[in-house]
C-alpha cells in the first residue's frame, strides 16, 4: 500500500507542474472599417459627419496632424467611444464641392498601435471632381531623420492656407485625388515647426509658375527641398586648399607619402558643372568641370562622398531656394557609393550620367 501511495503522490505532483499561457499570435492588422456613415465616392452629403465603426478598439494618434480634410473648408472635432470614431465638421461644407477625408496614421488598434491610410472622396453635389496630381520629392541634402514632406495647393502665389494638402510617403511618392480644375501654386515643405503652414524659413521647394491641373494630368511633378537662406562659405575660388598637415596625425613628409589622388571620368559634360568633394561633412575641393576628366588629388586614405552642382548662376557654389528672386534650388547629383582611398594610391572611377536622367536621383 505504502508503494502504490507513493506512485500517487508523484503523478499528482507531475500534473500540478505549472505552463506557460500564451496569448496567441501577435496582431499585425489595422484596424478594419465595418460601418462609415460617408462612402467612398458618395455624392450629395448633406451630413457634417463622418461616423465610423471598426471591428476593434481603438486610439486616435495626433489626429490633428494626421486626420484631414481637403479642401481644408472646416474644421475637425473628434470624438472617440470604443470601437467608433465621430468625426465632426464644425464649419457647413461648401455645396457643390468635392472633398477628400484623409486619415494617415491617425486611427490605431488598441494594443499593437497597428495603423493605415484611409480616404474617403464624396462630394456635396451630385459630381465629383476627377483630377489627379501626381508628385515625386526628396531633399538636397538629406538628413539623418526621416522627415515627413506635404505638398499644398494654393489658389495665389501669397495665400498661407492651401486648398488642398497631402504627404509623401516613405519613398516620396504622392498621388492626390478628386481635385478641382483651376489654376494653382505649389509648394512642397517639411512643417518643420508643426504650424501646419509653410513657413519661408523651412525646407522647401516651390514651382513658382502658376499650374493649371488639367494640363498636367500625364505628368509627374518633381520636387527637391532645400533650406532657404543657407550660410554660404567664403571660398570664392574653384579648387579648395588642401593642407596636407590637417590630412594625417604624423609628420609632413609621411602625410605626403600617404596622400593619394582620385580620377573621375565622365560620361557626360554638361554645363555649369562643379564637382565637390567630401570628406564626412567637410567640403575639400570643389572644381569647375570642363572637360570630362577631372583629376582629384592630394587627399588622405578615409571615405568621401562625390556630388556634382549644376551651377545655373554661374558663382561657383551651389544655391538653395531663392523665394524672394523665385528661383528654385541648383540641381545636385550625389554619386550613390562612397568612395574608399587608401595610402599612396591612385583611383580611376567611371561616372555615369545620362543626360535624361541628370540629377534626377
Amino acid at each position: 500500500m505504502v508503494r502504490w501511495a507513493i506512485v500517487g503522490l508523484l503523478l499528482l505532483c507531475a500534473c500540478a507542474q505549472v505552463g506557460t499561457i500564451t496569448g496567441g499570435p501577435t496582431d499585425t492588422f489595422a484596424p478594419k472599417v465595418i460601418h462609415e456613415s460617408i462612402s467612398d465616392k458618395q455624392r450629395n452629403v448633406s451630413t457634417n459627419e463622418q461616423l465610423l465603426v471598426f471591428d476593434e478598439f481603438i486610439k486616435l494618434d495626433q489626429p490633428q496632424q494626421r486626420i484631414q480634410l481637403m479642401p481644408a473648408d472646416s474644421r475637425l472635432q473628434y470624438e472617440l467611444k470604443g470601437k467608433s470614431l465621430r468625426i465632426i465638421f464644425l464649419d457647413e461644407l461648401k455645396s457643390q464641392t468635392t472633398y477628400t477625408l484623409l486619415c494617415n496614421g491617425g486611427v490605431k488598434d488598441l494594443t499593437e498601435g497597428n495603423d493605415s491610410l484611409m480616404t474617403w472622396t464624396f462630394s456635396t453635389g451630385p459630381t465629383l471632381d476627377s483630377l489627379i496630381l501626381n508628385a515625386r520629392a526628396k531633399e538636397w541634402i538629406s538628413s539623418s531623420e526621416l522627415r515627413k514632406i506635404y505638398l499644398g495647393l494654393y489658389e495665389t502665389d501669397t495665400s498661407s492656407r492651401a486648398r488642398y494638402i497631402g504627404n509623401f510617403d516613405q519613398q516620396g511618392a504622392l498621388r492626390l485625388k478628386g481635385l478641382k480644375d483651376g489654376t494653382y501654386f505649389l509648394r512642397a515643405y517639411i512643417d518643420e515647426n508643426q504650424d501646419g503652414l509653410c513657413s519661408k524659413l523651412e525646407s522647401q521647394d516651390r514651382i513658382f509658375e502658376p499650374v493649371v491641373l488639367s494640363q498636367i494630368q500625364d505628368d509627374t511633378l518633381w520636387f527637391y527641398l532645400s533650406k532657404p537662406e543657407l550660410t554660404r562659405d567664403s571660398i570664392d575660388s574653384t579648387t579648395l586648399p588642401k593642407p596636407i598637415n590637417a590630412y594625417a596625425g604624423g609628420d609632413t613628409l609621411t602625410s605626403i607619402n600617404s596622400l593619394s589622388s582620385l580620377s573621375l571620368q565622365l560620361d557626360t559634360l554638361a554645363p555649369y558643372l562643379l564637382t565637390e568633394l567630401y570628406f564626412g561633412e567637410e567640403l575639400l575641393q570643389r572644381i569647375q568641370v570642363h572637360e570630362t576628366n577631372v583629376l582629384l588629388d592630394s587627399l588622405q586614405p578615409g571615405t568621401y562622398t562625390l556630388k556634382f552642382v549644376m551651377d545655373l548662376n554661374e558663382n561657383s557654389r551651389w544655391d538653395s531656394i531663392n523665394i524672394e528672386r523665385h528661383e528654385r534650388a541648383e540641381p545636385i547629383f550625389i554619386y550613390p557609393e562612397k568612395i574608399k582611398i587608401r595610402p599612396n594610391w591612385e583611383l580611376s572611377l567611371p561616372v555615369n550620367i545620362a543626360q535624361t536622367s541628370l540629377f534626377k536621383k
